[in-house]
């Protein structure tokens, strides 16, 4: 059994983390803990404070690979942890030294992570501002290594849950603004609001979420309200551009006009919602959940051009269709 994310213990929440995504080239500014049980009482005790001479025990742990045990940090300092791993991301994404294979899965364990944070461990939606930095590296990442869709779909978990969802969404779209030759900004604005999609689902009861059978009228009903709950997050953060809140808002309009929650059509559709609703049903598709396989990709695609045609903008898919090619 893996070991909880989270603890609390007299009211404080710990959480754990990964010690290899500390930045070895400047102090942490929060404390490190370990996990001790004494006559079946758990207790946190402190490993590492700011001080720099306990910040060079961390260091040293992490360079010679030693870490038996799991380290945690209060959960007031989760920003501040993934601010860090953000820094350690950017040193392993431009190193030369580093595999391109080894670059993407740190950058895609470091975006589920937070993902996961948000939509699985209930972190404060300030988590999210996380997800900014994380995919200006995921762009240069994936646009200097020139990794296509073919990698990417053997990079991402094949598991379908709201977090890894989010995530492979992101990816999708950031990499067909790479290919399209989208801007830097157009490309992170499409990976950004591909990987907050899904955000308004942190708003809807968690069983109909796990829901592993068919929705009734009144729970789809229901369900239908993540997109705008998703947009009404987002915006009042205050920190997104129009691109990725209409992304969370029209992920669900259809090109025929027969989507949700507003009806639109056609180019009335915003253009990274067009991209990320192709992108988010091919992830659905090709993703397992326990009441469906995953489809291959072929087979994916084929059903989205010969049955479900009018829910996309048909030359946006073809253009997606051209671009996976011979990977197919």
């Amino acid at each position: 059994m893996d070991t909880p994310s989270i603890v609390t213990v007299d009211d404080i929440s710990y959480r754990r983390i990964n010690l290899e995504f500390l930045s070895g080239s400047s102090s942490e500014s929060f404390d490190i803990f370990y996990k001790t049980s004494s006559m079946g009482e758990t207790k946190f005790v402190k490993f590492a404070s700011t001080d720099p001479a306990h910040q060079e025990k961390v260091h040293k742990i992490m360079e010679a690979g030693e870490a038996t045990q799991d380290f945690y940090i209060q959960d007031d300092d989760l920003f501040k942890y993934y601010a860090h791993a953000t820094r350690t991301l950017r040193t392993i994404v431009t190193s030369s030294e580093v595999s391109t294979e080894v670059k993407t899965q740190k950058v895609y364990e470091v975006s589920k992570n937070i993902m996961n944070e948000f939509f699985e461990q209930n972190a404060s939606p300030k988590i999210l501002e996380a997800s900014d930095e994380v995919v200006e590296v995921m762009e240069q990442c994936f646009s200097d290594s020139e990794v296509g869709f073919f990698g990417i779909s053997k990079l991402t978990s094949k598991d379908y849950y709201t977090y890894t969802h989010s995530v492979n969404v992101g990816l999708y779209c950031m990499t067909y603004g790479i290919k399209i030759n989208l801007s830097k900004e157009e490309t992170r604005q499409l990976g950004l609001g591909g990987m907050l999609h899904d955000v308004g689902k942190s708003k809807i009861r968690l069983d109909l979420i796990n829901k592993t059978g068919k929705l009734t009228d009144n729970e789809f009903e229901e369900m239908k309200e993540h997109s705008p709950k998703g947009e009404e997050i987002l915006r009042e953060m205050n920190n997104y551009g129009d691109c990725v809140l209409h992304m969370a808002g029209q992920h669900h309009e259809k090109y025929d006009g027969d989507g949700y929650p507003r009806g639109l059509e056609g180019d009335a559709i915003d253009f990274g919602a067009r991209v990320c609703k192709v992108m988010d049903v091919y992830d659905a598709l090709t993703t397992r959940r326990s009441y469906k396989k995953a489809l291959p990709a072929f087979d994916a695609l084929t059903l989205m051009k010969k049955q479900m045609l009018p829910h996309f903008d048909p030359d946006l898919l073809d253009n997606f269709i051209r671009l996976m090619g011979p990977d197919l």
